[in-house]
């Protein structure tokens, strides 16, 4: 009987063994699994680095036309995802006699923009960068404005000459943006933006024809074409979890 009791409690063991021995691979193999997915946890630092970058498109503008501007911009990177930045510059208007309107209009004036880029591309530690963000954007200025305009009620022409008086713009700007790595700390980027005016108009009797930093008053779309250098970078590393 003690045989038989033996040999039973035996069947049994070797039974359990068999049921439970698969669940115990399985249950090792998802904490290998679990374990391995710790260790590429990424844990690059929150500061990434810093980068100044120039405007060409400005620049262009100026040259070629009778507005634009030069502008440079500080951006930090944190974590490759987020890129505050404060961007700076001054703006230059000479426009010659209008042929329609028959005047003149001379702006000279700093400007300054800040705000943040969210990187957006699914790799954001790519040399590539989709980039969509938001500006605030504000300029002081005053424009000088002379020329002989027509006359509605009596015809002919009138001399007009104005000296503005301080005009405060303030504008928000949305923007979607590529940026990518061309060699070494050098890359080269533009965006596109959409401008919406906050709060600036001129005095009575005053017409706006430039606003530095903005464009042309009343003008809703611009871009940028950015060249940058970082200046520093710290390299992306791995932890591991234990």
């Amino acid at each position: 009987m003690t045989h038989l009791l033996r040999t039973y409690i035996f069947a049994c063991a070797i039974a359990t063994v068999s049921l439970l021995w698969p669940a115990t691979i399985m249950a090792q193999g998802q904490r290998k699994n679990k374990t391995a997915q710790q260790e590429e946890v990424d844990t690059v630092p929150l500061f990434r680095g810093l980068s100044v970058s120039y405007d060409l498109a400005g620049t262009v503008m100026r040259m070629v036309g009778d507005y634009g501007q030069i502008e440079g911009a500080v951006r930090v990177n944190l974590k490759d995802k987020y890129f505050p930045i404060l961007e700076l510059g001054y703006g230059t208007a000479k426009h010659d006699t209008d042929p329609v309107t028959g005047i003149q209009a001379k702006t000279n004036a700093p400007f300054g923009r800040i705000g943040c880029d969210i990187n957006i591309a699914k790799n954001k530690h790519d040399d590539y960068r989709v980039l969509v963000g938001a500006r605030y954007a504000y300029t002081n200025f005053k424009q000088e404005i002379t020329g002989n305009i027509n006359e509605p009620y009596w015809g002919g022409t009138v001399e007009y000459s104005m000296n503005g008086s301080n005009i405060s713009y303030h504008w928000a700007e949305l923007l979607f943006a590529v940026d990518a790595k061309l060699w070494g700390p050098v890359r080269l980027g533009w965006s596109f933006r959409y401008k919406t005016k906050i709060h600036g108009k001129a005095h009575d009797g005053e017409k706006l024809w430039y606003v530095p930093g903005y464009g042309k008053d009343g003008d809703a779309l611009g871009g940028t074409f950015n060249v940058s250098i970082e200046l520093a970078k710290r390299n992306k590393t791995v932890k591991t979890n234990k």
